[in-house]
């Protein structure tokens, strides 16, 4: 991986020491050519003719080049405004199918807007959320997940979905993917899987994941524009589901009184589309699988497990991060400076970076009641001078 290149492909990293790939990464100008030329041409000749003229692009060369990074097929992809969106596009499509009763099973370090989620289905429809056991590692323990099945099952009860997210946001813990999905797929339970800090920094394979529907941004670590993401529903999944909302591009009018669905996974879409935003997600998706997604995952690791290992050699910083297998994303705290100030102090040295709080995983907050931590999300474009920069001005922030 040619390192150099790719910083010369994002020029403001010459000038800063960016550490937030997990709240929205810088684009490459690949990607922000790709959305200013449309951008352009929208302008030149209109926003009509300029989707007329780059339809092939845009309604076909995108969801090959989306279903190629995770290994599915174009009609099982949905461009949407976000990965909320995906996320609740899916979600609440399921639950209309949902009682009063159904089990939703999820793991301690879900994000706070889908447990938002689960409390509205439960005032909506009575559907109940159960935590999964976490191993001593802090991941889901698919065993645990197995027997509290059957348990649940043994009592009457029945669970509907298991929810969980790959990469939490809080801390650096990756989720045990395809255990769960092999324990889903066992008991025929809907997998959803939130990849929003997964996808661009991991090589991710649903069909080896074995996960029913997939949502992500593409603004993280896909380096891709802010307001919009994707997702994926499966062929099996898509013989039954129907959207919870509909305009006439998810569904066709048939006659005056009837309509009929999509048959692939854009029934999931509106009929409204930012175009630019479509050229810059095809570009970073391309952009992504030429520099490949296992030398990128490779790449991450050595960096990110070189910072978190410096950080933890200094006095009184601890880091918070959980898991056998980590991501990119490094927490950490210190004994008696806030984070708050310490962050102050690297944003004005040119170090960008974020907070992790409670209420990204409000489970986890409670259960290990640790202070806010910074949150340090480098990428494979950071080199040896980043990190060095970084633990340099860290050391001074917390004297």
């Amino acid at each position: 991986m040619d390192i150099e290149q790719i910083r010369a492909d994002t020029p403001a990293l010459a000038e800063i020491v960016y550490m937030n790939a997990a709240g929205a990464a810088i684009s490459p100008e690949p990607i922000y050519n790709a959305m200013v030329f449309m951008l352009d041409e929208e302008a030149r000749i209109g926003g009509y003719h300029t989707h007329y003229k780059y339809e092939q692009e845009l309604e076909v060369d995108l969801y090959a080049s989306v279903a190629k990074l995770i290994n599915a097929k174009p009609s099982e992809i949905a461009i949407v405004e976000n990965a909320t969106i995906a996320w609740q596009k899916i979600f609440y499509s399921l639950a209309l199918t949902w009682q009063k009763g159904d089990i939703i099973l999820s793991s301690t370090l879900e994000y706070g807007a889908n447990l938002v989620a689960f409390m509205h289905v439960k005032k909506l429809y009575g559907v109940e959320t159960i935590v999964i056991p976490d191993n001593e590692h802090g991941e889901v323990d698919s065993d645990a997940l197995d027997a509290q099945i059957e348990d649940l099952k043994s009592a009457g009860k029945k669970p509907v979905l298991i929810a969980i997210s790959h990469m939490p946001s809080n801390n650096g813990l990756v989720q045990p993917a395809e255990a769960i999905g092999k324990i889903a797929n066992k008991h025929k339970i809907i997998y959803l899987l939130d990849a929003c800090q997964s996808i661009g920094q991991y090589p991710v394979n649903v069909k080896k994941i074995g996960c029913d529907y997939l949502t992500t941004t593409s603004r993280k670590f896909l380096r891709g524009p802010r307001g919009n993401g994707f997702l994926y529903a499966s062929s099996q999944q898509l013989e039954t589901i129907e959207p919870n909302t509909l305009d006439f591009f998810g569904a066709e009018l048939d006659g005056a009184n009837n309509y009929n669905l999509r048959k692939d996974a854009r029934r999931f879409e509106d009929w409204e589309n930012a175009y630019a935003l479509r050229a810059g997600l095809h570009a970073a998706c391309d952009y992504a699988l030429d520099l490949g997604m296992h030398k990128i995952w490779k790449r991450s690791q050595i960096v990110s497990i070189k910072l978190r290992k410096a950080i933890a050699e200094i006095p009184n910083m601890h880091i918070a991060d959980l898991g056998t297998i980590k991501s990119s994303i490094i927490t950490c705290y210190h004994e008696t400076k806030s984070s708050k100030q310490i962050r102050a102090f690297l944003e004005e040295e040119k170090i960008h970076l974020t907070l992790a709080g409670d209420h990204s995983a409000p489970w986890d907050g409670e259960k290990r009641k640790l202070p806010e931590k910074l949150r340090f999300s480098p990428h494979y474009y950071n080199n040896e001078n980043d990190m060095d920069k970084l633990i340099e001005i860290l050391k001074i922030a917390i004297q």
